[in-house]
């Protein structure tokens, strides 16, 4: 009996001992550690990353720019294919157009509202350039209107379905990793047009914003975090290093 008293205290002594020399949990390194495992979970590569572009789209046809304006949202596939809905408008007097008719002279006015589907190959992507290739199939309706003034309400209207295809090369500069300003220079083909007075195939130019919703998430995800581990520093300086490393 004696002996078996012994031997349990002689364990209880040790697990003391053990439990009084165990070191104590650095925080610092606990922190860093943890810092680090969280904000390499923010900054993952994502398969989908959402985008959103504001377009503004200039047509060439007979002298005069026609300006075709609108938007788009979608995803952005591994960094390497955009695919997108859009919608697009354009209204416009046409000053190449004007004709005579009984001899009064018309003006024509032209009216278009299409929806698209893009798609485009980023072939090259760095931190402030990207380089792509879009292709767009757009579908609708346009309207050409014939006035003897502006102001006219008497007037002929032809009106028909609409089936185009934009193609070109894009070019995207960002000073900010979640704004780009991007240009495209392409060709735009009619492959159905019910309107025959008006035809516009032609070269086109585009100026737009590219607006990464994941870029802006992964900024605010990072500025949470420093404020959590207690690295923000100065708040405004963080943010504008975020902003735009």
């Amino acid at each position: 009996m004696n002996r078996i008293i012994i031997i349990l205290v002689s364990m209880v002594m040790c697990v003391h001992v053990n439990a009084q020399e165990k070191k104590p949990v650095d925080t610092k390194v606990y922190n860093r550690q943890n810092f680090i495992k969280d904000s390499t979970y923010i900054m993952r590569v994502k398969l989908v990353r959402p985008q959103f572009r504001f377009d503004n789209r200039n047509i060439f046809y007979k002298g005069q720019n026609l300006a075709v304006n609108g938007f788009d949202a979608g995803v952005l596939l591994k960094d390497k294919l955009r695919l997108t809905l859009g919608y697009y408008r354009l209204n416009d007097n046409l000053s190449a157009y004007k004709q005579n008719i009984d001899n009064a002279q018309y003006d024509r006015e032209l009216r278009m509202n299409y929806g698209t589907i893009n798609t485009e190959f980023i072939y090259k992507n760095t931190r402030f350039f990207s380089l792509g290739m879009p292709l767009e199939f757009g579908f609708g309706q346009n309207w050409l209107k014939y006035k003897t003034t502006p102001e006219a309400t008497d007037f002929k209207t032809e009106s028909g379905f609409l089936l185009v295809t934009d193609f070109g090369l894009s070019g995207t500069f960002k000073p900010i990793r979640w704004i780009g300003i991007r240009g495209v220079v392409g060709y735009r083909k009619n492959i159905i047009n019910q309107v025959n007075d008006f035809r516009f195939d032609g070269v086109f130019t585009s100026v737009g914003l590219n607006v990464d919703i994941r870029e802006i998430t992964k900024d605010v995800q990072m500025y949470r975090l420093k404020k959590k581990y207690k690295k923000l520093g100065s708040p405004i300086g963080t943010a504008v290093d975020l902003i735009t490393d």
